[in-house]
């Protein structure tokens, strides 16, 4: 059974399908973060990485869900915070190509099968850069940027000041 999501017009559309899959993204991370630290057992020699790692990826998250809910409410600096989402994937997506690229050879591979694992590892790497550009190039559109200018109560949630 889906969710239905109330869509006045294609971009209310895309954009609110953008925050969903923002908060489900972010609320796997957090679980899959959170279910490693709460294993039974010790985490050897990896403690202390995983546990400075934690300190960082754990924010992330949190900034992601609540971007994914900006979303689906039309506040204007969720889009912002998506631009900077997409600009940040896309820019790494790029890094981790460039690193799988310049990765050196084992000492017991071939030619052809340092080829083969290059080619994979890049074009993995590409697909997050090819994720952030798409968004970035959909988020600056002017009119997805008029929808979230817009400032119509269908749009989002207005909390009154105080008198």
């Amino acid at each position: 059974m889906r969710p239905t999501l109330p869509m006045s017009n294609p971009i209310d559309g895309r954009v609110k399908v953008t925050g969903v899959l923002a908060i489900m993204c972010n609320a796997f991370a957090v679980f899959g973060i959170l279910a490693i630290e709460f294993q039974s057992g010790e985490h050897g020699e990896m403690a202390r990485f995983y546990h400075d790692t934690m300190s960082w990826t754990l924010p992330i998250a949190g900034w992601g869900i609540a971007t994914g809910i900006g979303l689906l409410r039309a506040w204007r600096w969720a889009r912002i915070s998506t631009l900077i989402f997409s600009g940040l994937l896309a820019a790494f997506g790029v890094l981790g190509a460039v690193a799988s690229l310049r990765a050196p050879g084992g000492v017991g591979t071939t030619r052809g099968e340092l080829i083969i694992l290059k080619t994979v590892l890049t074009l993995l790497s590409l697909i997050p850069t090819a994720a952030g550009l798409a968004l970035l190039v959909f988020f600056t559109r002017n009119d997805v940027r008029a929808y979230f200018s817009s400032g119509s109560a269908a749009h989002s949630v207005r909390i009154p000041r105080g008198q």
